[in-house]
């Protein structure tokens, strides 16, 4: 360096060492140095960009590369640097400019950069269809692309799987599917290697031309090779019975199977024709069922006719014939409802299909008898044909019932036989469900009889197929743990709700006894390997929440709401405490950390929860899948803000890192000419863009941003609120353009997904307990289907509109609170503001303001806010309970006829009627500074915005003091006992929510005012906002003295908090732990049958551990809400 000074090499080197050893902005100050000196070296370039990547700044690399090339324009490595830059940018009509200049600088035998054009114009056009800003429209640039295509086929330079894929994907998407099977079944069709993988292109591009005779002929031969295929067992039996699937739409069309001669009509009348056309189809249908019969018993002798295979299905690696018997048996019974019932039901058949092919159930659990059923069946005529359609679906679903069995007594003792048959079980209904786990219960009768008398024949058909090593006696006794944790699965599956607390109780002790017992097997294994008895957990702790739930809803009228939760919190304990014990034995077991993870969160016990949830090593893309609805909204509910920060930052920079590095793989995939691999990693990039986690990590950052703002003051809290509303810029998708990446699979059956991207879906969770009657089995839960978030049925699109209602709020809320509360004091700034205040945000609710949008959001038309407020008094302090927004379905409520404000709502509205009051102190202050000179008119407006101000502050001040008081209650009661989750999570949300948004306008009151001192009336250190407060003077100390009272009450309720949480916190300690115990265990204690249960598992002295982790963690929590008011309290 000393000796080349100038040596741009060099010093992009000593700026990487920089960089490197810690000292980022130098290194960056020295690469910018060079990068104004437009180098042209190629080798130079790719070595600041390890600088910029690290900062995050490529694009500075991408006109960097852009200007070497222009002064060197015949530079094929410029060049491609100019291409990365544009794939990095998603700038697809830049990739083909510089991918045709690459093809004519190379030459035109060399066709290498051809097909990077064809390719990025196939993404200009995918583009082009899903609305971006194209030259062209899609279809010009899809057929555009085409002819390149066709041009290079004529050429013979089509010759790789990936070009013909292309070729075929470009086809396809213009609807030209004969074009597309003439290709794949001609000459160029022989870049498929492998003969099954062109027969199963030729089947699916058949079905598109709904040539479904063809395409199952096809499908049957797939099978044929390959009888554990199970994807083409589903499209041959799609093709078949095309009535079972969505795949070919109206039942009742004849032509649906390809066969136009049965289209003709049979005369006038519409009934009668009708009625032939159905006949017709219901022929066919029995032929194609037949059919299907006869080609899965051929799959079924082929594989008992070879050796190899059968020993193969012996074992559950071949299970695709077997569990094709159950398929054939729902496929029937979707037929045989689009029969009876029309086309409804026959669309209801298609859903079926649809369920079946995902892996789980979308059933919205409204019902749980036979005959809750028959409102369903809405083209039956009168009560006798709806009772007769009624019993014979239960005749119908008997047989599918019969089939599981089957299927169960085969394959009971493979591990993946409940998952396997989840899809038929969530079908079964009425008495069926009841028939089949009675069978179910009589199979493990059997297993545990065997196992007592040490039956030599248990397994004996297993054993003598899968040979000796696995007849051995730790062998069957395995395959009877596996057979008995297979049937209680189906059983939860089926949904049946137990009879009392006391049965679910007696049921989640037996499950916990049998893997105390299965333990025996785990010798040896690792503590991070799945051990055998462990699927019983997730069981145990159903069985534990179904007895809350029958206990709350026992108690409802006998009780009150502390006592329901009490009750809850008893079993979530117990629950607990079973989860903890297999801990001991299987540390990374996923469905017993999650549910650690949230059983913890909703006792508000945020450290045990983040310790749970560490354990899993989440990481990359699980942050994105994961994180987001299982520890987050624990993490914001519990205020924990370490685990906050870190799960935040996390999350954040696995989306800056994609975003950084998603180059590279696609640019890898145009090195190797994997061309369809460009379009999925584009597609995963947009995903990710797109991601509704990403969504609500930025809007949350922001928020905690302003709460850390807050004790700094109000000109760092301004500047807070201007950083979060720069961040909810147009950079961040917008709310149409969410895609939901969550894995709500993950979350078991008395874990609905939660409504709210935040806290308060925890606080809305124990509000649920009093009006719900049990969860429905893991089966029947919607969201147990994968990629449920992303589905179209109803359940899925209503959680979607609700997250992105919350996010919008969440997002709205810091800008409308900057627009509310900013001031400008110089005097020209003051007139140019009072000009454009006619158009910003006034009391008259100005269409498209951010209040106004607000308002909507949150059910309540901005110009229906001040006889809103004016129902909250003294008398009647409760908000009222106007929710859902208008337009969507009531909640179901516990009493017909009367809605339910959920807690988290109720103090969003709180909030709003804040922002309400702020709106009219901006108004009086514009007000103010507008007029230079004090009339008649002047003085009657302004006392109507005092008044209106002066109004809406005591609303605010009446509710919030009222939720106040009330959490004081709540706090007050009980001392001695652990303290209620409900009440922990209420009393952070009132702190971090409703309380953070007062403070903040309380202080830009004072700012906006001029600050009162403690002494009513007495005017301390003011705004200096100018002459346009003195002018309105007695009005202004009107305001001054109601803010004095508000600031004076708002203090008051929140020091009567901290006051209530400090004595709280002394009584923390061995009371509270005994009576813990008691509640728990019972009277009964060590000698209680759950701690005899646990005993080798859970000692006693860990069991209390447990217990006092609960407590400990609960004050750590209280601890937190008293240091946020008196942060709130100190910075007024």
């Amino acid at each position: 360096m000393q000796k080349q000074p100038k040596s741009q090499t060099l010093r992009v080197l000593k700026a990487v060492a920089l960089q490197r050893s810690g000292k980022d902005e130098e290194g960056l100050q020295v690469c910018e140095a060079v990068r104004r000196e437009v180098p042209t070296d190629e080798q130079i370039l790719n070595i600041m960009s390890i600088v910029y990547r690290r900062a995050n700044r490529m694009k500075d690399m991408s006109a960097a590369f852009a200007a070497a090339s222009a002064a060197h324009p015949r530079d094929e490595g410029l060049l491609r640097g100019v291409f990365v830059s544009y794939v990095r940018d998603s700038d697809f009509a830049g990739q083909q400019q510089i991918a045709s200049k690459l093809h004519k600088l190379v030459g035109a035998d060399d066709d290498y950069y051809v097909w990077w054009t064809i390719v990025a114009v196939t993404l200009q056009a995918r583009a082009a269809h899903q609305g971006a800003a194209s030259a062209l429209p899609a279809a010009k640039l899809f057929q555009l692309a085409e002819i390149m295509t066709a041009k290079q086929a004529q050429q013979g330079r089509l010759q790789s799987y990936e070009q013909l894929s292309l070729y075929l994907h470009l086809l396809q998407a213009q609807g030209k599917h004969q074009q597309a099977l003439q290709l794949a079944e001609g000459p160029l069709g022989d870049a498929i290697s492998m003969p099954a993988e062109r027969r199963i292109v030729r089947a699916s591009l058949h079905v598109a031309l709904k040539q479904l005779q063809q395409a199952a002929a096809l499908f049957k031969e797939a099978l044929l090779d390959s009888p554990d295929d199970w994807t083409s067992l589903q499209q041959y039996l799609d093709c078949m019975l095309p009535q079972s699937s969505e795949a070919d739409g109206d039942v009742s069309d004849p032509q649906a199977s390809g066969d136009e001669s049965e289209s003709r009509t049979t005369g006038d009348d519409p009934q009668l024709e009708r009625r032939m056309l159905q006949l017709q189809v219901q022929d066919k249908q029995q032929a194609a069922l037949q059919e299907a019969e006869k080609t899965i018993q051929q799959l079924l002798a082929k594989v008992d006719s070879d050796p190899r295979l059968k020993a193969d299905a012996a074992r559950g690696i071949i299970r695709g014939p077997q569990l094709a018997v159950v398929e054939l048996q729902l496929r029937k019974l979707a037929c045989q409802m689009a029969d009876t019932t029309g086309s409804s039901q026959g669309h209801d058949g298609q859903h079926m299909g649809e369920d079946r092919r995902e892996g789980g159930a979308a059933e919205r659990q409204t019902s749980t008898t036979a005959g809750n059923n028959e409102g369903h069946n809405g083209h039956t005529k009168g009560g006798q044909e709806r009772q007769g359609v009624q019993v014979e679906r239960q005749e119908e679903t008997r047989a599918l019932a019969e089939a599981v069995l089957a299927y169960y007594r085969q394959l009971g003792h493979m591990l993946s036989c409940a998952v396997d048959l989840r899809a038929y079980t969530k079908r079964i209904q009425g008495t069926s469900r009841q028939w089949l786990a009675q069978k179910l219960q009589a199979e493990l009768d059997s297993i545990a009889q065997q196992s007592c008398n040490g039956s030599q024949h248990t397994q004996q058909t297993v054993a003598d197929k899968t040979g000796a090593a696995e007849g051995s006696p730790d062998m069957k006794q395995l395959l009877r743990l596996r057979q008995q944790i297979s049937a209680y699965q189906i059983q939860h599956d089926l949904g049946l709700i137990p009879e009392s607390a006391a049965e679910a109780e007696a049921h989640a002790m037996t499950l916990v006894r049998l893997y105390k017992h299965s333990l025996a097997l785990c010798k040896g294994l690792d503590p991070k390997e799945k051990a055998p008895g462990d699927d019983l957990i997730p069981l145990a702790v159903a069985s534990f929440m179904a007895a809350r739930n029958l206990d709350t809803v026992q108690s409802r009228d006998a009780a009150s709401a502390a006592a329901h939760d009490r009750l809850v919190q008893k079993h979530m304990m117990q629950a607990l405490l079973v989860c903890e014990a297999s801990q001991k034995r299987s540390t990374v077991f996923a469905a017993s950390r999650f549910a650690c993870t949230a059983l913890y969160g909703l006792l508000g016990a945020a450290a045990p929860a983040a310790a749970n949830f560490a354990a899993l090593a989440i990481k990359h893309i699980q942050h994105d899948t994961i994180t987001g609805h299982h520890m987050v909204p624990v993490a914001l509910a519990c205020q924990d803000t370490a685990t906050l920060d870190q799960l935040l930052a996390d999350t954040a920079q696995l989306f800056l890192d994609h975003d950084r590095d998603a180059a590279d793989t696609i640019i890898m995939a145009f090195d190797k000419g994997t061309f369809t691999k460009v379009i999925e990693f584009v597609e995963f990039k947009e995903r990710l863009e797109s991601s509704h986690t990403l969504a609500v990590t930025t809007s949350e950052q922001s928020l905690i941003r302003i709460r850390k703002a807050i004790p700094r003051g109000f000109a760092d809290v301004q500047s807070a609120l201007q950083a979060a509303s720069k961040d909810q810029s147009s950079e961040l998708p917008s709310v149409e353009q969410l895609r939901f990446n969550e894995d709500l699979s993950t979350r078991p059956a008395w874990l609905p997904p939660c409504g709210d991207p935040w806290g308060g879906a925890l606080i809305d969770w124990w509000h649920a307990q009093h009006f719900t009657q049990c969860d429905a089995g893991y089966g029947r839960c919607w969201w147990a289907r994968p990629g449920a978030a992303e589905l179209s049925d109803q359940d899925a699109l209503a959680l979607r509109q609700h997250n992105k209602r919350q996010l919008q709020i969440r997002r709205l809320m810091p800008r409308v609170m900057l627009q509310l509360t900013s001031t400008q004091t110089d005097s020209d700034q003051n007139a140019a503001a009072g000009k454009a205040t006619a158009g910003a945000v006034a009391v008259g609710a100005p269409q498209g303001s951010g209040l106004s949008k607000l308002s909507a959001l949150l059910g309540m038309s901005y110009a229906q806010l001040d006889s809103w407020l004016a129902t909250v008094s003294p008398s009647s302090p409760q908000l009222p309970q106007r929710w859902p927004p208008e337009g969507e379905e009531q909640q179901d409520s516990p009493q017909p006829g009367r809605t339910h404000c959920s807690p988290s709502h109720a103090q969003q509205l709180i909030s709003l009627a804040t922002f309400a009051a702020a709106d009219a102190g901006k108004e009086f202050w514009f007000q103010c500074c507008r007029n230079s000179a004090k009339s008649d008119s002047d003085s009657i407006k302004s006392r109507a915005c005092v008044t209106t101000f002066k109004a809406r502050l005591a609303a605010v001040q009446t509710a919030f003091s009222a939720s106040c008081q009330h959490l004081n209650q709540q706090l007050k009661l009980d001392s001695d006992q652990m303290l209620l989750g409900s009440t922990i999570l209420t009393a952070v949300h009132l702190v971090s929510e409703p309380a953070v948004w007062l403070s903040l306008c309380i202080m830009a009151w004072q700012h906006q005012f001029g600050a009162v001192s403690k002494k009513s009336g007495k005017k301390g250190k003011g705004s200096g906002v100018g002459e346009g407060l003195t002018l309105h003077q007695s009005e202004v100390q009107a305001v001054r003295e109601e803010l004095n009272y508000m600031q004076h009450a708002f203090c008051t309720s929140l020091q009567s908090i901290v006051d209530t949480v400090n004595v709280r916190l002394k009584v923390v300690g061995k009371a509270q732990l005994a009576n813990a115990t008691r509640a728990v265990l019972g009277d009964a204690g060590q000698a209680s049958d759950l701690a005899q249960a646990l005993s080798g598992c859970l000692s006693w002295a860990e069991i209390q551990a447990v217990l006092n982790s609960i407590i400990t963690a609960q004050a750590l929590t209280l601890k937190r809400i008293k240091l946020q008011a008196s942060e709130l309290m100190s910075a007024l």
